[in-house]
């Protein structure tokens, strides 16, 4: 009987998902697995630091979700913890159930990458592009020759576009004889506060129900290019950040999807401007995949790593933590926080703010500040978290300095002073 290992990673979903339809396409027996990690990884300091109580409970909404869908056809999840112990948990599933091969997404970021190292010492591996729009084969251009600016990336890609069809969900295997290996997660119950823009639960469900609510039922996606700068309530974005972080939603679905709606409704520049996102969305994932650990540099991505004096940590330390709590000398900026904080969810135009606030105004190093949205966001994903905050620290692929005037930004956005009396 042919037997692979399947490894979910950031591809929480049964439909349109490569790597796990190959393995059910392929192998007789399947034994799928999630492995679970309770803690943001900190690379800025190089320590593990819990992961906050949002993001915490989002991610186990998602794994409770795909391993009740699982069940329901007669399919055991394997949830294994990623502690020393997690190779020889591996090894001991490998041998008793005699995998030939494992399947898993390709890998991307720090710890995907030496998960894929492991995996490669134990089985031969298989890996799929699960989570792009466009596979490395398909770009259209040679990948050493990734683009240094979005704007040249998103030109190149829209005049040759080579999106693949979705893929459907895979003929499921019955068998549960796996149990015995799997700890139980716990789903927390915590309570979304009830003024938080993101009241949505982990998981394929809801987060096909957002798409279809955005798209077809509210048709709040023809004004997205005029909302998206908005700071309170569910409908000034897409919210689907967090769906794709996890792979709840592939961005292969929600490409056709607005496709779909531009050609039974209408096409407009907020149409245009969903699929524009999602191709920021990709030149970062392919700026990871080029740069690797170097996103996670303070020099950022072209320059020589440098030293760092104690006594100017030292300084960055008490600044660093007034902006965390939300105790700055400014009140937009501390708004922001406090959300965060008290929701695992912040605005796009809120994240640029205090972002640029902590590098230019607190001159903090950003890292640290990206460390913080790794342990707090609930839609964190480390492609787009840590090349966002290279681009706000101009160390990134586009060196341009970008400084946003706080007083200036909350006139333009906060003008009557409702987000800040909300999370003030």
């Amino acid at each position: 009987m042919k037997t692979c290992l399947y490894i979910f990673q950031n591809n929480l979903r049964l439909l349109d998902n490569p790597s796990l339809y190959y393995a059910y396409h392929n192998f007789d027996r399947v034994v799928p697995i999630v492995i679970w990690q309770d803690y943001a990884n900190g690379y800025e300091r190089g320590s593990q630091q819990k992961m906050g109580k949002f993001r915490k409970q989002f991610l186990i909404e998602s794994i409770a979700e795909l391993q009740y869908e699982l069940l329901k056809k007669g399919v055991d999840l394997v949830i294994l913890r990623k502690d020393a112990d997690l190779t020889e948990n591996l090894a001991e599933i490998i041998a008793h159930y005699e995998v030939q091969k494992t399947i898993t997404s390709y890998p991307i970021g720090t710890y995907a990458q030496e998960l894929l190292g492991m995996l490669c010492e134990l089985s031969p591996v298989y890996t799929c592009e699960d989570n792009t729009l466009l596979e490395k084969d398909d770009l259209p251009f040679d990948f050493h020759q990734l683009p240094k600016t979005f704007t040249s990336f998103r030109k190149k890609v829209e005049q040759e576009w080579n999106i693949r069809e979705e893929v459907p969900m895979p003929e499921f295997s019955k068998w549960d004889d796996t149990q015995q290996y799997s700890i139980k997660l716990e789903v927390p119950s915590i309570a979304r506060p009830p003024n938080t823009a993101f009241p949505y639960k982990g998981g394929e469900e809801s987060g096909r129900n957002r798409l279809n609510y955005y798209l077809w039922e509210s048709e709040a996606i023809t004004t997205y290019k005029q909302t998206r700068n908005g700071m309170i309530g569910e409908q000034y974005s897409t919210k689907f950040s967090a769906f794709l972080a996890l792979g709840c939603l592939s961005p292969v679905t929600i490409y056709h999807a607005v496709r779909d709606f531009e050609a039974e409704h209408t096409t407009n520049e907020s149409t245009y401007w969903v699929i524009f996102e999602l191709l920021w969305r990709e030149f970062f994932y392919w700026v990871t995949e080029k740069q690797r650990s170097k996103i996670f540099r303070k020099e950022g991505i072209y320059t020589k790593e440098g030293n760092r004096q104690s006594d100017q940590i030292q300084q960055e330390q008490h600044k660093f933590e007034e902006w965390c709590t939300g105790k700055t000398a400014h009140s937009f900026i501390n708004a922001n926080m406090h959300e965060l904080v008290a929701t695992g969810f912040m605005s796009n135009r809120g994240r640029q703010n205090v972002a640029s606030y902590l590098i230019h105004h607190l001159q903090v190093d950003w890292r640290w500040g990206a460390a913080f949205f790794e342990q707090h966001l609930l839609d964190y994903d480390v492609c787009n978290n840590w090349c966002n905050w290279l681009y706000l620290a101009g160390v990134g692929n586009d060196p341009r300095s970008r400084v946003f005037n706080p007083d200036r930004q909350q006139q333009n956005y906060d003008a009557d002073g409702k987000y800040v009396a909300l999370w003030g």
